[in-house]
């Protein structure tokens, strides 16, 4: 609580607007909202372990599907000789191509 006290001071608020029982109580308040929080979800008929599972489930199967049609696709004649349409060179393309949006989404940080 006293580094809490001390960083809200060093931001610029006044030591009257700042102080031990304000601080605790917005961390109790806190702690209670939390509380709730969490007892709703176990309220709730949500699974975030069951969710994930069939998350990933569909995720492989759509990727093994994917990559089935991109080999059947990549053997057919009107394509021979097409280096875009070589299984690995789609392979590479996909993977880069991926990595660039999920680099977007999530930039690679810096090791400290």
């Amino acid at each position: 609580m006293n580094a809490i006290v001390e960083k809200r001071r060093a931001e610029g608020a006044k030591e009257k607007d700042v102080s031990f029982s304000s601080v605790a109580s917005m961390l109790l308040e806190l702690g209670l909202r939390v509380y709730e929080a969490q007892m709703e979800r176990k309220d709730s008929g949500f699974n975030q372990t069951e969710f994930n599972k069939i998350l990933l489930e569909n995720v492989m199967k759509t990727q093994f599907t994917v990559s089935k049609l991109l080999a059947i696709g990549s053997l057919s004649p009107h394509v021979t000789g097409d280096e875009r349409f070589e299984f690995r060179s789609m392979v590479s393309n996909i993977r880069e191509d991926a990595k660039d949006v999920i680099s977007h989404f999530f930039p690679e940080q810096e090791e400290e």
